[in-house]
């Protein structure tokens, strides 16, 4: 099973709220836990690939992360944004 890590934890609660980054860890948590590989995209014009996961805290809504590197089974994210 892969594991994540999550760049500028506390840069995204002083932008978002302390509950946006829970709502994302809960949905990291979830995303990595139920899948067995991790699908990634290079966007056109992004210099990393992109994971896109379902936001817990509201069912229509997405989140994107930057796959900055992947060390062994850790994937090193950084937040890009909400998707909704």
């Amino acid at each position: 099973m892969a594991r994540w890590s999550l760049r500028n934890q506390e840069k995204i609660a002083k932008a978002f709220g302390e509950k946006q980054l829970v709502r994302m860890t809960i949905s990291l948590n979830r995303h990595f836990k139920q899948s067995a590989e991790i699908q990634s995209t290079l966007i056109p014009g992004d210099k990393y690939e992109t994971i896109v996961i379902d936001d817990t805290g509201h069912t229509s809504n997405l989140i994107a992360f930057y796959i900055i590197r992947k060390t062994f089974d850790v994937y090193n994210l950084a937040f890009k944004e909400f998707i909704g």
